[in-house]
């Protein structure tokens, strides 16, 4: 807590300072008491050092800082109201009217004595504060508190990214978690007529591992191919009975229409696992055993299915409780696999003799950390930010912070130190956490915001707020405290969860200044300390309104978040929340937005997104602090008020999928505006034209609507010199544009030449014939050379497809629509053939290709083809190619062979007759309703192939790799003879058969034929594993069949 007072006051401090200077602080008559205040602060701060180490183990002290904070909040809201107050006192002088003398002095005189009652409050309400500073340092001396002169600035640390990497699992550690994760995954699949319904239950303390054992079960291949339906929930401490049932409904794929009771719910949980005919359940962190015993247990039961439930819990006696099957105790690593884990995390393969010499102190940490994977992660994360030497160690070893005796168990040691060894500014933004609910994902775009409009982001001449604020969250995924969600193909930092010790740690430092959910509210109504942020976010019924009424002075809050829940803020409650920063109020009921918003001068944020709005009052031009507006997919706003041009501090304007006819005249006075979501182009006087975009030169993100409507040299993108994110879309038209129409569109993209700081491009409803000449062959490489994403949707009447080749940092490529291209040939690659680099798309990674029902060839032209150029690369770090609804495509590009494609989907390319010219190092195929696909060959590294609804499939083979197979046909009346004999080629290879898995819907007469008696049960005995269900056309059929080789299993309803 102190090292966030430490940072607001240091911020408070320097906007104070310029405060002073200013001229406004002059008429007002405050500048005595405002350097006082400032002088008197930075006295205060001295101390702040010494109480941060003595305030767990003396109470007084904590109390101390408590109302210094108090103080500080205080500070900051009058300093607030002097900058936005001052500016409007100027207008008293008034030097250039034009009016007489004697009117301009009667007009001052009249300023001059309405401006007195707020000198007034200002200057008391300053005084106040420097009585009560007074107060505060003068009861220093009761503590003996040392002063200490700060020397930290608010800077990134430099982490030494070799060191840790959030690419990779941070909690996944050694064979100890892979010998447990296949023992229980043995257990889970293990069939017992008798018992369709199992529970296991892992138990462990905190941060021993019990989520990630958990994990690495969900996802095992076995759990994953086994059962049908796979569900994971994390429970949590508080939870929700009516909300728990409705998202393991929505999991098993089923639906609870209206039903918000237990009695309602229950029976229709049932009847969806039931549905699904086998269900994999995860409850993690779970607290209360009532939730198997007295909610789950006995519909999962009654739907006389296969069903497995996998609990985490701390707690060992649950198991027995819960009449578990097995209970599984996570133990603590060794040493010897401690230090392995914190080694990987902070040397490379090359640094060994740099590891040896810090093993023994490796080892000692390992014992700090109570052999737990969390506190060694997080260690790792503090001794990625030292030097590694022995002494750097052996001072992480000798910090103070492992023995803080006032802290839980859990919490005390590597946890702690590592957010004590943070940087101030990096601690506010980990203790803001502690206002999202347990299991939340966390968005680094949101928080880049949030943090800049608390104020915990410092200006900077050399970047973007935001910037510095992305940077911040980086850092602490860095750190190990937050864990990043790795989806494909984008980068890992960007969605991250937190763990709940961490989460916790943060609830306790925040020190009862926070509430998500009602338990610190709660406190807070008993409690002299004042609640500063609260959420009730998707709180529903009365819930929300309980939980804000509970707040003892809701004066005080800085924060509310309400998005999703039914909290309705009306006129009154308004009135009571002057001192806001931020408000979202996103996807709530609110229809009307009252008139005394204009009343939260302080508010820098507001998010309005999906809310049922018709109209935003005139008077938000009174939030002259306002830094972000979201008023996305309000479908019933279509105007916005002229003062909206007068909120000079707006950064983001977020606009997209509100039917707005036009943006008002004057948004080119929004100067410090970076990103605009959904500019609608209008040419009525009223409205702000394309080109006063030119002079917002911060612009990082822009999205521009109805771009057709655009005069010709109406914006030069090239001159936004931070533009990285462009999304230019066309109004859809419901007649065919005519030629003029056509060229018209042409001349205006021909100028829209982007910057070269682009780095994501998206084009949706161009309906020109021609692409602008800036894609050409000589041009497009050096016009964008860092774009790394490039998407054309609905581009409607262009023929050719531009030169992309050559794009130097292209990822990701999606082409969808493009209806009239008939031919992708060698001009793709652009200068790829004849280029020095000899490589074409580089950097490629995932290539989309969609919805293209012209197309009829695909080639890269006979020197590719032929490779007739063998050191021409192209597509060399190709991962995935997906082409879809190209019904006259009738064979793949021969080139492709050479590419490095690891995964290939292809669907509705109903013309295509073989998959065989591909790369053999391709491991995953999936064709799905290709009505003339005959043949799939040649691909002896393939490890995975799914085939659904491909009639004329005759021939697959030399697949000499495959480890899984998946058939979907509910038509065909027997197994198809190439699916026969392809599994009759598998059997016989028993060295890589081991593991081997064949999933099959089909229809009850070719499912009949597969179990025992039928005629193909000799050779499914053979196959090592088998999940197969009936199917039926418009639903899904009863029959089943669940076989495994080794161990033993066979479960059929047939």
């Amino acid at each position: 807590m102190v090292l966030l007072l430490d940072n607001f006051m240091s911020k408070c401090s320097d906007t104070l300072a310029g405060l002073v200077m200013e001229e406004a602080t002059i008429l007002i008559g405050v500048k005595g008491e405002l350097q006082t205040l400032l002088e008197k602060m930075r006295r205060i701060q001295t101390l702040l050092k010494d109480a941060e180490k003595r305030k767990f183990d003396d109470s007084s002290i904590d109390r101390w800082l408590s109302e210094l904070k108090d103080v500080m909040y205080d500070a900051d809201d009058i300093v607030d109201l002097c900058r936005i107050k001052g500016p409007q006192l100027l207008t008293d002088k008034n030097p250039n009217s034009k009016t007489s003398p004697a009117c301009r002095d009667s007009s001052s005189v009249f300023s001059s004595i309405t401006s007195v009652p707020l000198r007034h409050e200002i200057g008391t309400r300053i005084k106040n504060l420097n009585d009560r500073l007074e107060e505060i340092y003068e009861r220093r001396k009761e503590f003996e508190m040392r002063e200490f002169i700060k020397t930290e600035t608010p800077q990134i640390t430099q982490v030494d990214h070799r060191q840790t990497s959030p690419m990779v699992d941070p909690l996944v550690v050694g064979r100890e978690v892979e010998v447990a994760a296949n023992e229980l995954v043995n257990l889970l699949v293990a069939e017992k007529v008798e018992e369709k319904c199992r529970l296991f239950v892992v138990t462990g303390m905190g941060g021993i591992g019990k989520t990630t054992l958990a994990q690495k079960i969900f996802n095992h291949h076995k759990i994953q191919t086994y059962f049908k339906l796979k569900v994971w929930d994390c429970v949590s401490q508080f939870y929700s009975e009516i909300e728990l049932l409705q998202r393991i409904i929505r999991g098993a794929k089923g639906s609870y229409g209206n039903a918000n009771t237990k009695s309602e719910l229950q029976p229709l949980l049932s009847e969806s696992v039931a549905k699904g005919k086998s269900l994999f359940l995860v409850l993690d962190d779970v607290w209360r055993a009532d939730v198997w015993v007295d909610l789950l247990r006995v519909p999962l039961h009654s739907s006389k299915v296969s069903v497995r439930v996998l609990v985490t819990t701390r707690y060992e006696n649950f198991a027995q409780d819960m009449n578990a099957a097995r209970t599984h105790p996570v133990m603590k690593l060794s040493v010897e696999s401690g230090w392995d884990m914190l080694r990987k995390r902070l040397f490379s393969d090359e640094e060994d003799e740099l590891a040896n010499d810090l093993k023994e102190l490796g080892y000692e940490m390992v014992k700090k950390c109570r052999r737990l994977p969390l506190a060694i992660k997080a260690i790792a994360g503090v001794l990625s930010r030292k030097d590694r030497t022995r002494k750097a160690w052996n001072d992480v070893l000798m910090d103070d912070a492992w023995s803080i005796s006032k802290l839980s168990d859990e919490h005390r040691g590597a946890l702690y130190l590592s957010y004590e060894d943070l940087p101030s500014h990096l601690k506010q933004c980990f203790l803001y956490f502690s206002l999202y609910p347990e299991d939340t994902t966390l968005s680094r775009r949101y928080f880049t915001s949030v943090w800049v409009a608390e104020g915990f982001v410092t200006e900077s001449q050399n970047s973007l707020m935001e910037n510095l604020a992305e940077e911040y969250f980086n850092e602490l995924v860095n750190s190990n405290l937050l864990l990043a969600q790795h989806f494909k193909f984008q980068d890992a930092r960007s969605i991250c969860k937190m763990h709940d010790l961490f989460r916790s740690l943060a609830i306790f430092l925040s020190g009862g200044e926070t509430s998500c959910g009602d338990a610190n509210a709660k406190k807070n109504s008993t409690t002299s300390m004042k609640l500063r942020r609260l959420s009730v976010e998707n709180k529903k019924g009365a819930a929300a309104a309980e939980m804000f009424d509970l707040v003892a002075e809701p004066e005080a809050l800085r924060t509310l978040i309400a998005s999703g829940s039914d909290l309705l803020l009306d006129d009154e409650r308004l009135k009571r929340l002057l001192r806001l920063r931020v408000l979202e109020i996103a996807d709530t009921r609110i229809e009307e937005i009252p008139d005394s918003i204009k009343n939260l001068v302080h508010l820098r944020y507001l998010d309005l997104d999906g809310t049922h709005i018709t109209a935003i009052p005139e008077s938000i031009e009174h939030l002259t602090n306002l830094q972000f507006l979201n008023i996305r997919a309000c479908r019933y706003l279509t105007q916005l008020p002229s003062g909206i041009t007068r909120l000079h501090n707006l950064r983001r304007l977020g606009l997209f999928n509100t039917p707005l006819t036009f943006i008002p005249k004057g948004i080119e006075k929004l100067q410090k505006l970076n990103d605009i979501s959904g500019f609608v182009v209008a040419n009525n006087e009223s409205s702000s034209k394309l080109e006063e975009l030119n002079s917002l030169k911060q612009l990082k993100m822009l999205s521009i609507c109805n771009l057709e409507r655009a005069q010709s040299g109406a914006i030069i993108l090239s001159d936004l010199p931070c533009l990285t994110d462009l999304k230019l879309y066309f109004s859809e038209n419901s007649s065919e544009p005519n030629t003029e129409e056509q060229l018209t569109v042409e001349k205006l993209f021909d100028e829209l030449i982007p910057p070269q700081s682009l780095e994501e491009l998206k084009i949706t409803g161009f309906f020109g014939c021609r692409f602008p000449n800036w894609m050409g062959l000589s041009t497009f490489e050096s016009c964008v050379p860092f774009l790394t994403r490039l998407e054309f949707v609905d581009i409607t009447s262009c023929t050719q497809l531009p030169p992309l080749g050559q794009l130097p940092e292209l990822r990701l490529l999606t082409i969808r629509n493009s209806s009239e291209v008939r031919k992708i040939g060698p001009e793709f690659l652009g200068g790829g053939v004849n280029s020095a680099t000899r490589i074409a798309f580089p950097k490629l990674e995932l290539l989309i290709i969609q919805d293209m029902p012209k197309l009829e060839e695909w080639s890269f032209g006979s020197q590719v083809e032929q490779n007739a150029s063998p050191r021409l690369k192209l597509l060399p770090c190709l991962l995935e190619l997906s082409i879809s609804d190209c019904p006259l495509l009738e064979q793949l590009p021969s080139g492709l062979k050479h590419s490095a494609m690891k995964s290939l989907f292809i669907e509705s390319v109903n013309s295509l007759k073989s998959v065989d010219d591909i790369p053999t190092e391709t491991e995953v195929l999936q064709v799905i309703y290709n009505e003339s696909l005959e043949k799939i060959c040649c691909l002896p590294a393939l490890k995975r192939l799914v085939v659904m609804y491909c009639a004329a499939l005759s021939c697959v083979e030399e697949l000499d790799s495959l480890q899984e197979l998946t058939f979907f046909d509910y038509n065909k009346e027997s197994l198809p003879e190439w699916l026969l004999t392809l599994l009759q080629q598998r059997v016989q290879h028993t060295d890589t058969n081991v593991d081997f898995l064949l999933q099959m819907q089909c229809s009850e007469k070719a499912l009949r034929g597969c179990v025992e008696g039928g005629a193909h049960w000799e050779l499914i005995q053979q196959i090592p594993r088998v999940i197969a269900y009936e199917d039926i056309p418009f639903g899904t059929g009863t029959g089943y069949l669940r076989y495994s080789k080794q161990p033993y299993v066979y479960d059929t309803n047939l």
